[in-house]
């Protein structure tokens, strides 16, 4: 059996925010030979939510840390704004950066009809690029589909209309 060790940590959020955490996954030298691949993919973690008061408490679960830390981006949704802060997993303690990690991020508005955004993975189907809707803070999952031209696995990600959504990546610093 498999013996994978997690480490947990709490943050508190107020009725209105909903915070979501992904942690920055720096990609294997092997994999960057391709030009293409990412130097980051970012992979959401597992929360669960407690209700305290008029908060929430909720939970998040790393899954094999690293000794020298892991990196994460908090991601918090509230009315009509998200605020972005970077952190540091290490050992049992979280510590918010005061260097900005170079994340690159928009807001998505929809107007009339759906659209489509485009993007590659890595080799080992981690994604760059994550576009969450910001009225239910969950993930836009993407269709997989092998694009022959570029001999690359690519991701479409459908927005409907009349709703916003909140895209980022973590970019390699220049």
């Amino acid at each position: 059996m498999e013996n994978i060790q997690w480490k947990r940590f709490s943050i508190t959020d107020p009725k209105d925010v909903s915070t979501v955490i992904y942690e920055v996954v720096e990609t294997e030298k092997k994999q960057l030979e391709d030009i293409n691949t990412p130097k980051f993919t970012v992979e959401r973690l597992v929360r669960s939510s407690e209700i305290r008061g008029e908060n929430f408490k909720r939970t998040y679960y790393v899954k094999e840390p690293k000794l020298d830390g892991n990196s994460l981006v908090f991601l918090s949704f509230g009315k009509e704004k998200v605020v972005v802060n970077t952190g540091m997993l290490i050992h049992d303690e979280v510590k918010i950066t005061k260097k900005p990690m170079p994340i690159k991020f928009d807001a998505i508005k929809t107007e009339e009809s759906s659209i489509y955004r485009e993007f590659s993975y890595t080799p080992n189907l981690k994604r760059p690029i994550t576009i969450i809707d910001t009225e239910t803070v969950e993930e836009v999952k993407p269709i997989l589909y092998f694009d022959q031209e570029t001999n690359e696995v690519k991701g479409k990600c459908k927005m409907k209309p009349n709703k916003s959504y909140f895209a980022f990546e973590i970019r390699e610093k220049l």
